[in-house]
């Protein structure tokens, strides 16, 4: 018994000793995770302090190289506080010293002068000469933010705008002066000038009525739901919400003139910003870079460093965008009249779609039969080969099938004649049999009866179906003339606004 108890006690602490190596086991895993994030946090913040301090480092450096380009950095502030004076109509800031060989300087002499209505020749040859595209584009952007679209001249924007890339990419430039232009910035010779541009890169058919029919409002107009017709009736249900869509957008007065909210436009003004703080050719690199390292100080990653030239998109999908704002018409405005001649020939071929007279006769499916339908009625022959598909079989029972309850009747009868003086067994097995071919025969019967009924309600349906879209065809077919007035209305104020 000593020697039981004494194993038993060991076993338990044994057994509560293995518990506790278990929880022991847990919580040095549990530690160790922690620690491996506790470290991972840390190594994560060493290597971005260590990621900022080198940028920090390299950015001294620059800044020592740059030290030689005061001048340039000054004329950068100079510009904008000139941008600043005239938006603000306060007075200019005094004219700093001389940049050679920098267009910023001499294209803000012509900015100013421009401004003032006595333009300086030779301050804006000297610009042009030095860096036309940059000149070009400031000029644009600065009258237009000024109000002084005017005096933006079609060869500057020519210059400026560029052409598009070959697989219809445009710029963060292009796109902004897409923008400006379409707000009346750059005059109507600018917009027209975009909207060339644009138009040599789009596809030409890129869905275009699909997406002008989400933004138009129409439903499906009333008539017969026919196979014949259901062509005609969504070309004209389509020709109808394009046309809504299109007056939408090209009847709104407010998208005719300029937008008098051009000078507060964020997008301008930010690549006006870009573009001065790009800098002098030689300082240009230094410059970017100098960005480069400050995303990284600030660890907003290298991808705040922005550049005229970034891509924003094709000139497809921009001007999908564009057609679906309802928050501003400009942009609607000028996507519309980018699209409008390849919209014009598709909305030609639906028009066409739209305006088909009424057939002389459609086709009715019944069963295992067509019926035509004309409008004076439905074809007499073919409705009566499908009443006799339908009649001549209903009700019908065959001989096969009368045969099971007419022999079991005659069994039972031989049966309780001629075996019922044997016994009165036989008798009552035979009216047995002759019950079961009665009930049988009565079934047939009632079936036979409820046939021929369904038979006759079928015909009916039929009759009344054909008599239906006879009379439905023949309201269509009399609705000719204004339905095909109302497609040539449509037809030509979508033609009329497409073409403006």
């Amino acid at each position: 018994m000593t020697d039981w108890w004494a194993e038993r006690r060991q076993n338990q602490e044994l057994d509560a000793l293995r518990g506790e190596m278990s929880y022991a086991r847990q919580e040095t895993s549990r530690l160790q995770s922690q620690l491996s994030r506790i470290q991972g946090g840390l190594q994560e913040r060493v290597n971005r302090l260590s990621t900022a301090f080198d940028a920090f480092v390299e950015l001294s450096d620059l800044r020592y190289e740059m030290a030689g380009f005061v001048d340039a950095a000054e004329l950068r502030r100079y510009a904008t506080q000139v941008l600043t004076a005239m938006a603000s109509g306060t007075d200019l800031p005094p004219v700093g010293e001389p940049v050679p060989q920098y267009w910023l300087g001499p294209a803000v002499e012509a900015l100013i002068a421009l401004n003032g209505s006595a333009p300086d020749d030779k301050a804006l040859s000297t610009a042009m000469r030095l860096d036309e595209r940059r000149t070009s584009i400031f000029l644009v952007l600065a009258l237009a933010a000024l109000g002084q679209r005017h005096q933006v001249r079609t060869e500057w924007l020519d210059v400026a705008f560029g052409v598009p890339a070959a697989d219809g990419t445009l710029t963060r430039v292009q796109r902004v002066l897409w923008a400006t232009a379409a707000r009346g910035g750059c005059g109507a010779g600018g917009l027209e000038l975009v909207v060339k541009r644009l138009q040599s890169a789009v596809p030409p058919e890129a869905g275009w009525l699909s997406r002008l029919e989400r933004r138009g409002e129409g439903s499906r107009p009333p008539g017969p739901k026919f196979e014949e017709l259901a062509g005609q009736q969504d070309a004209r249900t389509r020709l109808t919400r394009i046309r809504s869509a299109v007056e939408s957008i090209a009847g709104n007065t407010e998208a005719r003139e300029p937008d008098p909210t051009l000078g507060k436009s964020d997008s301008a003004a930010s690549l006006l910003r870009l573009l001065i703080s790009e800098g002098s050719d030689p300082e240009r690199e230094s410059l970017a870079r100098a960005a480069v390292l400050r995303a990284r100080i600030t660890g907003s990653g290298e991808s705040s460093a922005e550049g005229l030239e970034d891509p924003v998109g094709k000139v497809e999908e921009l001007l999908g965008d564009d057609l679906g704002r309802t928050d501003e018409q400009h942009l609607p405005a000028a996507a519309l009249r980018v699209i409008g001649p390849s919209v014009l020939a598709a909305v030609d071929d639906l028009a066409k779609i739209a305006a088909r007279p009424s057939p002389p006769e459609i086709a009715l499916a019944s069963e295992n039969h067509t019926i035509a339908i004309r409008p004076d009625g439905p074809d007499q022959l073919g409705l009566a080969k499908a009443v006799s598909s339908i009649t001549d079989s209903a009700g019908n029972v065959s001989t096969g099938r009368l045969a099971v309850p007419a022999v079991l009747g005659a069994a039972g009868l031989l049966m309780a004649i001629g075996l019922g003086f044997m016994h009165p067994l036989w008798i009552a097995l035979g009216l047995i049999l002759i019950g079961i071919g009665a009930h049988g025969y009565w079934k047939l019967r009632r079936a036979s009866k409820h046939d021929k009924a369904d038979a006759a309600a079928r015909v009916a349906s039929l009759t009344e179906r054909c008599t239906t879209a006879a009379t439905q065809l023949a309201d269509y077919a009399h609705e000719n003339e204004s339905r095909q007035a109302d497609v040539t209305a449509d037809l030509t104020t979508i033609r009329r606004h497409l073409t403006a």
